[in-house]
């Protein structure tokens, strides 16, 4: 019983110094790359099936608030994510219904 509890002290030890040495920013990019965008535009045209042309206008309005910071790549491919379940056709209407709310939220208007 007693060596159940030292390992699992030892483990947790390892995981809380592992996530200190890391430091809190690992998660989060600190800037925007022109290639993360370029990724980022081409997996939502993909990805969402955008075939119209005011598809393609929303998802560069989107690449374009990412590009000037004003929402973040952490939470648009979130929302991408969230929409990819849904199936080809509909895909692209949960993505913009989620985005205008979650920037909504924030005060940014697309």
């Amino acid at each position: 019983m007693m060596r159940r509890q030292m390992l699992k002290w030892i483990a947790g030890s390892f995981a809380l110094g592992g996530a200190y040495a890391l430091g809190q920013n690992w998660l989060v990019p600190q800037q925007v790359d022109a290639a993360d965008v370029a990724d980022l535009k081409d997996t939502l045209e993909r990805g969402l099936y955008a075939r119209l042309p005011e598809q393609y206008a929303f998802i560069d309005r989107v690449v374009d608030l990412v590009k000037m910071n004003r929402i973040s790549l952490k939470l648009v491919y979130s929302t991408f994510q969230w929409s990819y379940k849904y199936d080809k056709g509909r895909r692209f209407y949960y993505f913009e219904a989620a985005m205008r709310k979650r920037a909504g939220d924030l005060g940014i208007e697309i």
